[in-house]
């Protein structure tokens, strides 16, 4: 629930243990039985496990943000990777696997195609892939331009060769298998690909809009399980969900109001930092970054709610602003993305999506809600911080300048047109 959920046990796995009945003990309290010490200590077990493996990847994490954007990039694609493997592993057979040839490597083959198609759009997009041809020799940089030229065909041609690939494939006996398990291809790739694809742009939009969903979704994890064991059923009887049995009701709210709280904090302090709040417009490692701070990151009086209903006004950042309404969504709404993944592993009967990391499972097991939480992030960050008008000069160059000749001429003829301009514009 959290790339680094790592520091914490899920709620999931927290088990009230009951005092045994029995008659009043007076100021002495009641012993265990062997069942509860061997549960506790086994509980603690798990907690020491998480604690062990989990702190190597909060540092890690913080790791690759210090080496800058790329890397971010890098990591997101390798858990793509991760989570597509564990995810068709789910509906794996190996004994009708041996009987469809090529079936794994039509599979991969779409994740493959969907990667380089949404990949190469972000990059053409934000102007990375022009910026990475100017660092390459001649000869590659021409290769690789006339790549991007003809993207779309490469990627339309890639897809229909998986596709009548596919169809070849197909063996009598297995249709409901090999069509059943390729329904499932494409609702994986929903899910770990086109969810997600607005994550590069929120990266090299600046390391903060990555920084903080990831962050909600681990502390609202957290925060969820110390409320949980601390006051878990003892206001709210009534079960908070079928499919996770040992959440209550406690943790949730409880869950909700710390991450409020703590992202606030959260957003105030990673805002700080030219690295952290600067963008970054090309592919280079280590990018000096430098930039003016957006109002969005200094502290102002805000209007709560707004300026025509006001009730109060609070000195801050209007990212904390933003960052509260993001963390209600990451303990309302994300949740529910650990809920279905849930519902999976009791569909499959298995306990974790891998064994890789120990205590935690998998790479679902830990990213399972950072897929709806970053995709409501980038829709609110092209919502409410930039929207798809507010283009600024820098952009606008850079795009021109991506054109090809012909094309930048046939603009600038345009743009002239537009302005009733011929020769040189009146300044």
């Amino acid at each position: 629930d959290g790339s680094a959920s790592a520091a914490m046990t899920s709620e999931e796995d927290t088990e009230v243990l009951e005092e045994p009945s029995g008659g009043d003990r007076g100021g002495g309290t009641r012993a265990q039985t062997s069942a509860q010490t061997k549960a506790a200590e086994s509980k603690l077990s798990k907690v020491c496990t998480r604690l062990m493996f989990g702190t190597p990847m909060i540092f890690g994490f913080f790791g690759l943000v210090w080496l800058g954007h790329p890397y971010m990039v890098m990591l997101v694609c390798l858990l793509q990777v991760g989570l597509f493997r564990e995810l068709v592993n789910v509906r794996y057979k190996p004994a009708k696997e041996r009987e469809v040839p090529l079936f794994r490597t039509v599979q991969w083959a779409m994740f493959v195609v969907a990667m380089t198609h949404v990949y190469g759009r972000v990059f053409v997009k934000l102007g990375l892939a022009h910026s990475a041809t100017e660092r390459l020799p001649a000869p590659v940089a021409a290769l690789v331009k006339e790549t991007i030229k003809y993207h779309r065909l490469i990627s339309f041609s890639a897809y229909v060769a998986t596709f009548v690939g596919f169809v070849l494939s197909l063996r009598p006996g297995m249709y409901k298998y090999q069509i059943g398990n390729t329904v499932w291809t494409v609702g994986v790739l929903s899910l770990v690909v086109w969810q997600i694809k607005g994550t590069t742009e929120l990266i090299f939009a600046g390391l903060v809009w990555f920084m903080l969903p990831c962050g909600l979704v681990v502390a609202n994890d957290c925060w969820a399980y110390f409320s949980g064991v601390a006051l878990g059923k003892r206001f709210i009887k009534s079960q908070f969900l079928a499919l996770s049995p040992n959440k209550t009701w406690e943790g949730f709210i409880g869950g909700f109001i710390l991450t409020v709280i703590w992202g606030w904090w959260y957003a105030g302090m990673i805002s700080n930092h030219p690295w952290t709040i600067c963008p970054q417009r090309n592919v280079d490692p280590f990018a000096n970054l430098s930039c003016e701070p957006s109002p969005l990151f200094q502290v102002q009086s805000i209007d709560i709610p707004s300026k025509d209903l006001w009730l109060f006004s609070v000195e801050a950042k209007p990212f904390q602003l933003h960052a509260a309404f993001l963390a209600t969504f990451a303990s309302v709404v994300a949740p529910f993305g650990g809920f279905l993944a849930s519902a999976i592993k009791r569909a499959y009967n298995i306990k974790d999506f891998d064994s890789l990391i120990p205590g935690h499972g998998g790479f679902m097991d830990r990213m399972d809600c950072q897929f709806l939480m970053l995709l409501c992030t980038n829709v609110w960050y092209r919502t409410f911080v930039r929207a798809y008008d507010d283009l600024s000069e820098e952009d606008l160059l850079r795009v021109i300048h991506s054109m090809v000749p012909s094309a930048r001429a046939s603009f600038l003829e345009k743009l002239l047109l537009e302005f009733s301009c011929t020769g040189t514009c009146p300044g």
